[in-house]
């Protein structure tokens, strides 16, 4: 399977997802996403995290579309492998950067950069996990002072902290809880 980088410098260009059980972001809820992202937020000089990256799409739209740079954060090695192999055929080995591990246990400080967009797309089967997560994440260090996290799944993602605002956008059976950190 490919896909296609749907906007940006890069619009057009397709990157191969490893044969595995991924299940990537569809075109129309990325477009969608990144339209949302950038009425919140300007992408220049921004850092993107992608969290369960899986193809790696999302970390190549937020470069195309003018993020500086982006991380992606995967298990599966395959996966790890094949998003390193599309970054260095997209010219991005700068600007993309791909950690092996499990995010869950990720020392997210040990990534060494303050994050202002962070998109979350587990297994949806563990959107329950998904508040715990973003608590480790905020308490970690890592968000920058203006920051949006976005986390896709098949039901509205619930989480509420102090400083955080919440929005929900629905695209056919995928939802986009979207958290930011200004009124």
């Amino acid at each position: 399977m490919n896909l296609r980088v749907s906007s940006g410098v890069l619009r057009g260009r397709y990157i191969k997802v490893p044969d595995t059980n991924l299940r990537p972001t569809e075109e129309k809820v990325r477009s969608a996403c990144f339209n949302t992202l950038f009425s919140m937020i300007e992408f220049e000089n921004r850092v993107f995290l992608d969290l369960f990256s899986g193809s790696g799409i999302l970390a190549f739209e937020a470069v195309s579309r003018g993020f500086s740079c982006a991380f992606s954060v995967e298990f599966n090695p395959k996966a790890v492998s094949q998003i390193k192999s599309a970054a260095s055929d997209l010219g991005l080995t700068g600007q993309v950067s791909v950690v092996h591990g499990d995010v869950f246990s990720l020392d997210f400080a040990s990534l060494g950069r303050k994050f202002n967009t962070i998109f979350i797309d587990p297994p949806y089967v563990l959107g329950d996990k998904m508040p715990g997560l973003l608590d480790k994440i905020v308490d970690s260090g890592i968000i920058d002072e203006v920051c949006v996290i976005v986390v896709e799944g098949n039901g509205e993602t619930l989480w509420q902290k102090a400083g955080w605002s919440t929005k929900t956008k629905k695209f056919g059976g995928t939802y986009l809880s979207i958290f930011y950190n200004w009124e």
